[in-house]
Protein backbone atom coordinates (compact mmCIF):
# COMPACT_ATOMS: atom_id res chain seq x y z
CA UNK A 1 0.00 0.00 0.00
CA UNK A 2 1.17 3.86 -0.91
CA UNK A 3 1.88 5.62 2.55
CA UNK A 4 -0.69 8.45 2.74
CA UNK A 5 -0.77 11.07 5.52
CA UNK A 6 -4.14 11.38 6.49
CA UNK A 7 -6.17 14.22 4.73
CA UNK A 8 -3.81 13.80 1.86
CA UNK A 9 -6.08 11.62 -1.08
CA UNK A 10 -8.88 13.76 0.05
CA UNK A 11 -6.77 17.38 -0.50
CA UNK A 12 -5.31 16.14 -3.58
CA UNK A 13 -8.47 15.02 -4.81
CA UNK A 14 -10.30 18.30 -4.12
CA UNK A 15 -7.37 19.86 -6.21
CA UNK A 16 -8.04 17.93 -8.70
CA UNK A 17 -11.73 18.87 -9.44
CA UNK A 18 -11.00 22.15 -8.74
CA UNK A 19 -8.81 22.35 -11.85
CA UNK A 20 -11.26 20.04 -13.92
CA UNK A 21 -14.10 22.78 -12.74
CA UNK A 22 -11.50 25.54 -14.32
CA UNK A 23 -10.92 23.74 -17.67
CA UNK A 24 -14.70 22.83 -17.61
CA UNK A 25 -15.17 26.33 -17.92
CA UNK A 26 -12.94 27.77 -20.66
CA UNK A 27 -9.04 27.80 -18.65
CA UNK A 28 -7.56 25.47 -21.39
CA UNK A 29 -4.18 26.05 -19.89
CA UNK A 30 -5.26 24.48 -16.37
CA UNK A 31 -5.73 21.07 -18.59
CA UNK A 32 -1.52 21.15 -18.41
CA UNK A 33 -1.95 20.80 -14.36
CA UNK A 34 -3.73 17.60 -14.98
CA UNK A 35 -1.30 16.42 -17.73
CA UNK A 36 1.77 17.04 -14.87
CA UNK A 37 -0.19 15.06 -12.40
CA UNK A 38 -0.61 11.86 -14.04
CA UNK A 39 1.66 11.64 -16.90
CA UNK A 40 3.81 9.53 -15.24
CA UNK A 41 1.24 6.78 -14.04
CA UNK A 42 -0.21 7.07 -17.78
CA UNK A 43 2.93 6.26 -19.41
CA UNK A 44 3.92 3.22 -16.97
CA UNK A 45 0.57 1.87 -17.08
CA UNK A 46 1.13 2.11 -21.52
CA UNK A 47 4.66 1.18 -21.49
CA UNK A 48 3.81 -2.12 -19.92
CA UNK A 49 1.08 -2.97 -22.30
CA UNK A 50 2.81 -1.79 -25.19
CA UNK A 51 6.79 -2.45 -24.48
CA UNK A 52 7.30 0.61 -26.65
CA UNK A 53 8.70 3.84 -25.98
CA UNK A 54 7.51 5.62 -29.37
CA UNK A 55 3.88 4.10 -29.20
CA UNK A 56 3.24 4.28 -25.52
CA UNK A 57 4.61 8.74 -25.86
CA UNK A 58 1.71 8.50 -28.82
CA UNK A 59 -0.71 6.69 -26.44
CA UNK A 60 -0.32 8.74 -23.61
CA UNK A 61 -0.64 12.19 -25.58
CA UNK A 62 -3.62 10.68 -27.38
CA UNK A 63 -5.32 9.96 -24.03
CA UNK A 64 -4.76 13.24 -23.00
CA UNK A 65 -6.35 14.96 -26.00
CA UNK A 66 -9.00 12.55 -25.65
CA UNK A 67 -9.66 13.04 -22.16
CA UNK A 68 -9.59 16.99 -22.63
CA UNK A 69 -11.59 16.67 -25.68
CA UNK A 70 -14.33 14.08 -23.14
CA UNK A 71 -14.11 16.46 -19.94
CA UNK A 72 -17.61 17.70 -20.52
CA UNK A 73 -18.74 13.83 -19.89
CA UNK A 74 -16.23 13.64 -16.80
CA UNK A 75 -18.98 13.21 -13.53
CA UNK A 76 -17.46 12.91 -9.95
CA UNK A 77 -19.18 9.46 -9.53
CA UNK A 78 -16.27 8.23 -9.70
CA UNK A 79 -12.41 9.29 -9.11
CA UNK A 80 -10.96 11.42 -12.18
CA UNK A 81 -8.25 9.20 -11.86
CA UNK A 82 -10.06 6.16 -12.29
CA UNK A 83 -12.19 8.31 -15.22
CA UNK A 84 -8.60 8.48 -17.16
CA UNK A 85 -7.62 5.23 -16.36
CA UNK A 86 -10.75 3.80 -18.18
CA UNK A 87 -9.95 6.21 -20.51
CA UNK A 88 -6.33 4.43 -21.10
CA UNK A 89 -8.21 1.18 -20.98
CA UNK A 90 -9.85 1.22 -23.79
CA UNK A 91 -7.50 3.10 -26.17
CA UNK A 92 -5.06 0.33 -25.32
CA UNK A 93 -7.57 -1.97 -25.86
CA UNK A 94 -8.32 -0.55 -29.37
CA UNK A 95 -4.57 0.14 -30.23
CA UNK A 96 -3.87 -4.00 -29.30
CA UNK A 97 -6.91 -5.06 -31.27
CA UNK A 98 -5.30 -2.54 -34.35
CA UNK A 99 -1.49 -4.80 -33.77
CA UNK A 100 -3.71 -7.60 -34.22
CA UNK A 101 -2.02 -10.05 -36.98
CA UNK A 102 0.29 -7.32 -38.25
CA UNK A 103 1.82 -7.24 -34.56
CA UNK A 104 4.05 -9.97 -35.84
CA UNK A 105 5.50 -8.62 -39.06
CA UNK A 106 6.25 -5.43 -37.34
CA UNK A 107 7.98 -6.77 -34.81
CA UNK A 108 9.98 -8.93 -36.93
CA UNK A 109 11.06 -5.83 -38.55
CA UNK A 110 11.88 -3.77 -35.86
CA UNK A 111 13.96 -7.00 -34.29
CA UNK A 112 16.15 -6.75 -37.35
CA UNK A 113 16.83 -3.27 -37.06
CA UNK A 114 19.97 -1.71 -35.43
CA UNK A 115 18.71 -0.57 -32.00
CA UNK A 116 20.48 1.12 -29.10
CA UNK A 117 20.55 -1.12 -26.10
CA UNK A 118 18.72 0.45 -22.94
CA UNK A 119 19.74 -1.96 -19.83
CA UNK A 120 16.95 -2.36 -17.31
CA UNK A 121 17.58 -2.79 -14.17
CA UNK A 122 17.65 -6.94 -12.57
CA UNK A 123 14.28 -5.86 -11.03
CA UNK A 124 12.75 -4.29 -14.49
CA UNK A 125 13.39 -7.81 -15.82
CA UNK A 126 11.86 -10.01 -13.75
CA UNK A 127 8.70 -7.91 -14.34
CA UNK A 128 9.14 -7.39 -18.24
CA UNK A 129 9.20 -11.82 -18.11
CA UNK A 130 6.51 -12.20 -15.62
CA UNK A 131 4.03 -9.60 -17.47
CA UNK A 132 4.56 -10.97 -21.36
CA UNK A 133 3.70 -14.27 -19.34
CA UNK A 134 0.30 -12.84 -19.19
CA UNK A 135 -2.78 -11.88 -21.59
CA UNK A 136 -2.92 -8.54 -22.15
CA UNK A 137 -6.37 -8.19 -19.72
CA UNK A 138 -4.23 -9.95 -17.36
CA UNK A 139 -1.29 -7.53 -17.61
CA UNK A 140 -4.20 -4.56 -17.46
CA UNK A 141 -5.95 -5.94 -14.13
CA UNK A 142 -2.52 -6.63 -12.64
CA UNK A 143 -1.41 -3.32 -13.14
CA UNK A 144 -4.44 -1.57 -11.97
CA UNK A 145 -4.73 -3.60 -8.84
CA UNK A 146 -0.98 -3.99 -7.63
CA UNK A 147 0.90 -0.49 -8.83
CA UNK A 148 -2.54 1.75 -8.78
CA UNK A 149 -4.18 -0.19 -6.18
CA UNK A 150 -7.52 0.30 -7.36
CA UNK A 151 -10.32 -1.43 -5.75
CA UNK A 152 -11.90 -4.45 -7.62
CA UNK A 153 -15.33 -2.29 -7.60
CA UNK A 154 -12.98 0.72 -9.47
CA UNK A 155 -10.93 -1.55 -12.10
CA UNK A 156 -14.31 -3.40 -13.14
CA UNK A 157 -15.75 -0.06 -13.81
CA UNK A 158 -12.64 1.30 -15.58
CA UNK A 159 -12.60 -2.52 -17.74
CA UNK A 160 -16.61 -2.92 -17.75
CA UNK A 161 -16.37 -5.63 -16.44
CA UNK A 162 -18.36 -7.03 -12.87
CA UNK A 163 -16.03 -6.82 -10.11
CA UNK A 164 -16.36 -10.14 -8.52
CA UNK A 165 -15.13 -11.84 -11.52
CA UNK A 166 -12.35 -9.22 -11.18
CA UNK A 167 -11.20 -10.95 -8.38
CA UNK A 168 -11.65 -14.32 -9.90
CA UNK A 169 -9.52 -13.52 -12.51
CA UNK A 170 -7.15 -11.55 -10.38
CA UNK A 171 -6.74 -14.52 -8.66
CA UNK A 172 -6.21 -16.84 -11.27
CA UNK A 173 -3.86 -14.54 -12.69
CA UNK A 174 -1.52 -14.85 -8.93
CA UNK A 175 -1.58 -18.59 -9.33
CA UNK A 176 -0.59 -18.39 -12.53
CA UNK A 177 2.28 -16.23 -11.31
CA UNK A 178 3.14 -18.59 -8.61
CA UNK A 179 3.28 -21.47 -10.94
CA UNK A 180 5.48 -19.55 -13.23
CA UNK A 181 7.71 -18.13 -10.00
CA UNK A 182 8.01 -22.07 -9.03
CA UNK A 183 8.66 -23.95 -12.48
CA UNK A 184 11.62 -21.01 -12.97
CA UNK A 185 12.88 -22.15 -9.73
CA UNK A 186 11.86 -18.87 -7.85
CA UNK A 187 13.53 -14.92 -7.47
CA UNK A 188 16.59 -14.60 -6.70
CA UNK A 189 18.10 -11.32 -6.32
CA UNK A 190 15.72 -9.85 -8.57
CA UNK A 191 16.41 -12.70 -11.24
CA UNK A 192 14.56 -15.69 -11.93
CA UNK A 193 16.95 -18.65 -10.62
CA UNK A 194 17.01 -21.96 -12.89
CA UNK A 195 15.90 -25.51 -11.53
CA UNK A 196 18.10 -28.11 -12.12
Amino acid sequence: MKPTIPGEEDEKSNEIEAIIDCVKLGDKQAFEMIIHQFERQMYTYCYYILKNHEETEDAVQEIFIRAYENLHQYSRQATFSAWLYKMAYHHMMNIKKKQGRWFELIHQFKEQQPKVQITPTPQESVIEELLTYLTPEERHILLLKAVEQYSFDEIGDIMGIKPATIRKKYERLRRKLMDYKRNKGGIVNGTFAKSN
